[in-house]
């Protein structure tokens, strides 16, 4: 009998005890120091003493049920773990779609970070008849109630602003609302679309104050993308129940101008709104910029500081997590884990106005990752081994992934096409679980128990 290989050992909370968290199972438990010590100097025991097991008889049983102890040997842990990521993979597929449709490749920006550079993709836009076959070859495949999502390009440019009132028509016969990836320059054309019932959701991304963000976001026109997207969102959420998310993709050039962004978003009302919700994402590609975990930490802490509505959790990592652990320590269910870090692997279809379909946005333009073509007369010819190898971009089918205690919790993590300068696509996602989860455990835990009490 031996610990766990998937046990995730928290820091000391304030009460002095540690959370213990079972990566296989999901189960969250409260143990004391001695516990935590002896799990720690016996976590790679492959047999445990007899001293030690003396020491939890009271517990042996639990712990089994539980999954903190384990008569696998390591190795067969590993196995287990891959099968039910294979199981869970199975069980996930319901044939039902994800919907991303993207009106037009073009767009009117030339971000300086962005994977989609000028050139890479022609200036292509959807017709009414592509929107037409696209409805119909759908409408069975979704689920009731779910969001599309419209995805650029810049699908609300203003040049696309009668086809998007179609798209938006279509969607409500179909009883189905959007949500918009969006720079918001032309929001303003698109005011009357927004709402519950048609373009529900918007994210939108600001890059730090208007010197900063307007060196990051470069509109070809050429004015400042600050005043006009802060002023659009203004309005937006002042005439609209839309709802709207403010992304800002965070790397060393901009991270010490985040607390000066925040300030102005609060002075103009878009921070306090409860329809705003505000978070902070590390940029992707070139390593030297990049973000790690003690710069996330520091930022976190930073924001929650002077900006304690948000709550403790700023960037998507924390926003994540916080969601994650919350529902267990309310309602005692395990820790929901995942096989599947998002729709790419199976459940995604991503329509182009080229009558290309791809798994992943991060992978349009790229032909090597188109894995279906359709027609205008509603005909998909799919591209197997694409489809396949797209399957396969799950933790089960990664070796690194498959003896990581966190493997049901971040899934795997992004698994889009690999950028030059990158070590691998989901280097963020293991450096945040690997050096900060634990942590970030101790804290909601231990801010739940204080409440509680």
């Amino acid at each position: 009998m031996r610990f766990s290989s998937y046990n995730i050992l928290s820091p000391k909370m304030s009460t002095g005890d540690h959370v213990l968290l079972n990566g296989l199972k999901g189960t969250l438990d409260i143990i004391d120091e001695e516990a935590y010590d002896l799990m720690m100097a016996h976590g790679d025991d492959e047999e445990l003493p007899d001293e030690v097991l003396d020491l939890f008889a009271e517990f042996k049983d639990d712990y089994l049920k539980r999954g903190y102890l384990t008569y696998l040997c390591s190795d067969d842990e590993v196995i287990k773990a891959r099968e039910q990521a294979l199981d869970m993979q199975k069980k996930g597929n319901d044939n039902k779609w994800s919907i991303v449709l993207v009106p037009n490749l073009g767009c009117n920006y030339r971000c300086t970070y962005c994977f989609e550079k000028s050139g890479v993709y022609p200036e292509c836009t959807m017709n009414k008849k592509q929107v037409d076959v696209i409805f119909e070859i759908i409408k069975d495949k979704i689920r009731a109630g779910e969001e599309m999502t419209l995805y650029g390009g810049e699908p609300l440019d203003k040049k696309n602003r009668e086809l998007i009132e179609y798209i938006v028509k279509k969607g409500i016969e179909l009883n189905t609302t959007f949500f918009a990836i969006t720079n918001g320059h032309d929001l303003d054309h698109y005011m009357d679309l927004l709402g519950s019932d048609k373009i529900r959701t918007l994210q939108i991304t600001i890059d730090g104050p208007k010197e900063i963000h307007n060196c990051r976001r470069i509109p070809i026109s050429g004015e400042s993308s600050y005043d006009k997207i802060v002023s659009n969102i203004q309005t937006a959420i002042n005439n609209t129940d839309v709802n709207v998310l403010v992304r800002i993709n965070i790397d060393t050039r901009n991270l010490p101008y985040m607390l000066e962004l925040l300030a102005d978003l609060k002075a103009r009302g878009i921070l306090d709104d409860p329809k705003v919700d505000v978070s902070g994402c590390s940029v992707i590609g070139e390593d030297n910029i990049l973000i790690n975990h003690n710069d996330i930490r520091k930022l976190e802490r930073d924001v929650e500081e002077r900006y304690p509505e948000i709550n403790g959790d700023f960037t998507t990592y924390t926003h994540t997590s916080k969601e994650m652990i919350m529902p267990a320590l309310l309602v005692g269910n395990p820790i929901e884990r995942k096989a599947i870090p998002c729709g790419a692997a199976g459940s995604m279809k991503i329509f182009t106005p080229s009558g290309d379909i791809y798994s992943c946005w991060s992978a349009l333009g790229h032909p090597e990752h188109v894995i279906g073509e359709y027609d205008t007369d509603g005909n998909i010819v799919w591209n197997k081994d694409v489809v396949d190898m797209w399957s396969k971009k799950t933790a089960a089918y990664d070796k690194r992934c498959n003896s990581c205690k966190y493997m049901f919790l971040c899934s795997g993590g992004c698994q889009r096409p690999k950028l030059p300068n990158e070590a691998h696509s989901n280097a963020n996602e293991c450096d945040y679980y690997q050096n900060m989860f634990s942590e970030y455990l101790a804290r909601v835990t231990d801010e739940y128990l204080t409440e509680m009490t």
